[in-house]
C-alpha cells in the first residue's frame, strides 16, 4: 500500500472520491528502477498501472518484425500514468517500458482496477475516459513523429 496523497497528486485522479483514491491506494505498491532497466516489454500481457513519481521513462516500440529493433515514440515524465493497457482487453502491452533515468513508480494491480471499475460503474467511466484522453493524445503525437519520417512523395 501507499499513502493515498500520492494517488491522490496525479492529475488524472482529480475526479475520483476518496473512497476510491483509498482503494487505489491499497492495490499499489512502490517500485525503483535503474537506468537502462525495462519496466516491461511490449506484448507482454499488461498487468499493472503505473504512475510515475520520479525520472524519464521512454516508450519504445518494436520497428521491425522480428523486434530486434525499437523505436522511442514518446517520453513519460513525472506525474503522468503509463500502461492504460492493463484497463482495456485484450490486456496487452503495446509498447515497452525503458527507463532513461533512475525510476521510481508507483505500481497498482490493475486486476483490482478493474474490480474497482465493476463495482463502481462512475468511477469506471471516469478511469476509462482518462485512458482514452491519453490514448488519444498519444497516437497523435506518434502520427505526427511517424510523419515526420517520410518523405513526400515527388508529383
Amino acid at each position: 500500500m501507499v499513502a493515498p496523497e500520492i494517488i491522490e497528486s496525479f492529475l488524472d485522479f482529480e475526479n475520483l472520491q476518496e473512497n476510491e483514491i483509498m482503494a487505489l491506494a491499497t492495490l499499489a505498491e512502490e517500485e525503483r528502477y535503474g537506468s537502462g532497466e525495462y519496466i516491461f516489454h511490449e506484448g507482454d500481457p499488461a498487468t499493472e498501472l503505473y504512475l510515475l513519481l520520479e525520472g524519464r521513462v521512454e516508450m519504445l516500440m518494436d520497428a521491425n518484425a522480428a523486434g530486434t529493433q525499437r523505436a522511442m515514440v514518446m517520453t513519460v515524465g513525472p506525474g503522468e500514468i503509463f500502461g492504460w493497457s492493463s484497463l482495456v482487453e485484450p490486456y496487452q502491452l503495446t509498447a515497452s517500458a525503458h527507463c532513461a533515468t533512475p525510476v521510481r513508480v508507483v505500481a497498482i494491480t490493475a486486476s483490482g482496477v478493474r474490480a474497482l471499475m465493476a463495482m463502481s460503474c462512475s468511477m469506471g467511466y471516469r478511469l476509462m475516459q482518462k485512458a482514452c484522453q491519453t490514448a488519444s493524445g498519444r497516437l497523435r503525437a506518434t502520427r505526427v513523429q511517424m510523419l515526420s519520417t517520410v518523405r513526400p512523395a515527388a508529383s
